[in-house]
């Protein structure tokens, strides 16, 4: 390797929601001796180019691993997208109606921790009253979304031009003499660090295959529509007063012109696809998802495509997010594999690495092996079984010794 002019103390790759919430976690802990590296011309030109992320908790038969986690991640994200929230609230309606009920819904959420100012169990009735929607669903006050472009430009703006390096693709990475060395497809160095986050979603994948590590990675397109109708249409009377999910999911539809609204309804789940042109079928599969979800009858021609966002998400085999230290290599780190729900995971990592960042820099060592969590979200609620569930350890031998560390006391 060739002599670095200059150490960084943190290098980032991938400036989407991933990187950037990263960034945040570096900062909190004064590290700014940092770098970001993305192949775009700025920050949120791929996936994160998005303005209308749904932010949710998942609900399911009971208190599983994945409902605990996005409970927990629910409330970090809105903390750290505070500035980018929108929204008055998320409708969810079951992917079926029948056997639905208020009473057993409600039950069920008290099992999991929802108190009634963050889930209600709403009847059909009550739902058409407060929604505007004609099925039993939960409602989750606090629910909206997010600008996630907004969001990441919030971050990477306030950089210094020394700090990031647009239009520049990271092909190999390698360790040695304790540092990590990131090289071009032509085999010039980029940049030398002590700490190496990869945030670059399916990206991650190629950088670790090159020090032979396999991530079992794989894309997912997802395209959201946006679809247009007018305001003599079937369609105005039954607009929903909040944003919806469930087989698909919705915002509430906005005036744009004096005669016509706009909806934005999605996203399609095309696993194993990474186009990211914009699919007809896409669109007609999306209009149909939402006649089916809310029951309705009305005419599909009534709502007029008029444009589309397609971006090309990232999953694991397990569908859970991979963050943290990389078990066996001193000073390397990943975000990736958020799937659907990059908002929540993204936040929930950025406070799980600042308080991760600031145990080693307190002790001046790495701490690979184990994940480290402070004493605030281990009193929210992030166990050692969560932690070590989300570790890349859980892919490499030796994944049973990879739980998460509490603080004593």
């Amino acid at each position: 390797m060739p002599s670095p002019k200059h150490i960084f103390d943190a290098v980032v790759v991938g400036a989407g929601i991933a990187g950037a919430s990263i960034v945040k976690s570096l900062k909190n802990n004064d590290i700014n001796n940092l770098l970001v590296i993305d192949k775009g011309l700025s920050g949120a030109t791929q996936t994160s180019a998005h303005s209308e992320a749904l932010c949710h908790p998942y609900i399911g038969r009971g208190p599983s691993r994945l409902q605990r986690l996005t409970f927990l991640a629910f409330n970090e994200a809105r903390q750290v997208w505070a500035t980018s929230w929108r929204g008055n609230g998320v409708f969810h309606l079951p992917r079926s109606q029948e056997g639905f009920s208020k009473e057993i819904m409600g039950e069920r959420l008290l099992e999991q921790g929802f108190t009634p100012e963050k889930a209600v169990p709403l009847s059909k009735k009550d739902a058409l009253a407060k929604i505007n929607v004609n099925a039993g669903g939960t409602y989750f006050p606090e629910g909206g979304w997010v600008n996630i472009q907004g969001a990441c430009h919030d971050v990477f703006e306030a950089l210094l031009p020394s700090q990031a390096r647009w239009s520049t693709e990271v092909d190999v990475i390698n360790f040695e003499n304790g540092c990590w060395y990131l090289q071009d497809s032509s085999h010039e160095l980029i940049a030398v660090t002590k700490r190496l986050f990869l945030a670059n979603g399916l990206g991650a994948q190629r950088l670790c295959e090159s020090i032979k590590i396999d991530l079992p990675l794989k894309p997912v397109r997802g395209q959201l529509s946006r679809f247009r109708f007018n305001h003599d249409s079937s369609w105005v009377e039954h607009m929903p007063k909040v944003a919806l999910s469930g087989k698909a999911y919705c915002l509430p539809p906005v005036l744009v012109e004096k005669d016509a609204y706009e909806w934005v309804i999605g996203s399609t789940y095309d696993e194993g696809v990474d186009d990211i042109d914009e699919w007809d079928e896409s669109h007609l599969e999306n209009s149909a998802l939402m006649r089916e979800m809310l029951g309705l009858e009305l005419l599909s021609e009534e709502l007029k495509a008029h444009s589309a966002f397609v971006g090309v998400r990232c999953v694991a085999n397990d569908r859970l997010p991979i963050i943290g230290p990389v078990k066996g290599y001193q000073g390397l780190y990943t975000l990736t594999s958020l799937g659907s729900r990059g908002v929540m995971w993204s936040a929930l990592a950025s406070q799980m690495f600042t308080e991760h960042l600031a145990h080693e820099i307190t002790h001046s060592a790495f701490l690979d092996a184990r994940f480290f969590a402070g004493a605030r979200l281990a009193a929210a609620g992030l166990t050692s079984d969560l932690a070590g569930a989300l570790g890349a350890a859980r892919f490499l031998a030796g994944a049973s010794n990879s739980k998460l560390i509490l603080p004593s006391g």
